[in-house]
């Protein structure tokens, strides 16, 4: 029997063979292991700038609108 030593010879797991673990809450797409999020209130999120955008849904507006002030 030969042992291959190169850790490349097998390469990456196939990603259609491997169950997700979770579905965002902010884009609805899978989680699979290996992959970074953020948890948000007990809600597991994507580690990405869009999710946690779209899940926080910030307000975006002008300082002086932000407070009141008429300009």
């Amino acid at each position: 029997m030969t042992v291959n030593l190169d850790r490349f010879a097998q390469g990456l797991p196939d990603s259609q063979d491997v169950a997700p673990l979770e579905q965002c809450q902010a884009c609805g797409r899978e989680i699979y292991p290996g992959e970074d999020v953020y948890i948000l209130d007990g809600y597991i999120i994507h580690a990405t700038v869009d999710c946690l955008i779209s899940f926080v849904k910030p307000g975006y507006m002008k300082i002086e609108e932000a407070l009141g002030v008429q300009v």
